[in-house]
């Protein structure tokens, strides 16, 4: 009988050892996200002119994208101050265009395409040099974004801001159900990046009556932002 009880006895012990380091080992925990945006103003501005042009051989074609890509940046260089480093090739292509006469291919002509980069550190210059280069006919503009060129302590910000977002969100949790924030368990990152948002819109004036009337390009400048989110774990007692 004195066996049994003490076998009995050891057997418990053992049971509430293992009890003891299961909550030890694995704490309530509270699992949250926490975001943030945070604002700051452009300061450079990116943007792509492009030329195409359709001619019968194909040293016609590239001469006329050429030349409409050398006017434009003569005018930016001369005019606006943007310099070589500023102006990036983003394509040159040559290829023959076909059109179908009597349900058969024949050979249109030779199409040329040609596309430039430009940044500039001036954003108030984005409005005249639309207007200008807007004069040159066969050209295209596109794909202008404002930037920051330094953006390291708003996105250093905006992580603080998005844990400092999480640990308020955890400590309300924990506070209603009657506890409170003991350790942080881990932090992971939700995203490989920050995102930047940086919407534009130009708009030109309404045209009037007078055909001599010169039509100002608006932009509608904004401010950029930078946003991070994290998930965050919290232990509680």
């Amino acid at each position: 009988m004195k066996k049994v009880l003490i076998a009995a006895l050891a057997l418990s012990l053992i049971l509430l050892a293992s009890c003891s380091t299961t909550s030890s080992d694995n704490p309530a925990t509270i699992s949250v996200s926490g975001f943030s945006t945070v604002y700051m103003n452009p300061d450079m501005a990116s943007f792509t002119v492009s030329a195409e042009a359709l001619r019968d051989t194909t040293d016609e074609a590239r001469n006329a994208i050429d030349g409409i890509i050398t006017e434009a940046v003569k005018i930016m260089k001369d005019k606006y101050g943007v310099s070589d480093e500023e102006i990036r090739t983003n394509y040159l292509t040559l290829s023959p265009e076909y059109t179908y006469v009597d349900n058969q291919r024949v050979l249109a002509g030779q199409r040329g395409s040609q596309s430039i980069d430009i940044t500039i550190a001036d954003i108030d210059l984005i409005g005249p040099i639309v207007e200008d280069l807007a004069k040159i006919n066969g050209i295209s503009i596109s794909s202008i974004t404002l930037d920051k060129k330094d953006k390291s302590e708003e996105i250093a910000q905006s992580r603080r801001l998005s844990i400092q977002d999480a640990i308020s969100k955890a400590r309300t949790y924990a506070e209603a159900i009657g506890a409170s924030i003991k350790d942080i368990v881990s932090i992971y990152e939700n995203s490989a990046s920050p995102r930047y948002v940086s919407p534009l819109r130009m708009e030109a004036a309404a045209l009037t009556a007078n055909a001599d009337a010169s039509y100002k390009t608006t932009f509608y400048d904004y401010e950029l932002s930078c946003s991070d989110s994290i998930s965050l774990i919290v232990s509680i007692e």
